[in-house]
């Protein structure tokens, strides 16, 4: 029963503890995605210019 009771959310709460667990691991995944989708935006920004550069200076 005291396990029930902690799966259960309180009034206060949304979310059980497990399941904000497992939100906070989610969000912590989304967080690490984005911030490496945005080196690899910054990096094939880079190339471009490189390239573009180097084909006016031809």
């Amino acid at each position: 029963m005291a396990l029930e009771e902690a799966q259960q959310p309180s009034p206060d709460n949304f979310l059980n503890s497990e399941q904000e667990a497992l939100l906070d691991l989610y969000l912590q995944n989304l967080d690490r995605y984005l911030e490496e989708l945005r080196a690899s935006e910054k990096i094939q920004v880079e190339i471009e210019t490189q390239h573009l550069k180097k084909i006016l200076t031809k």
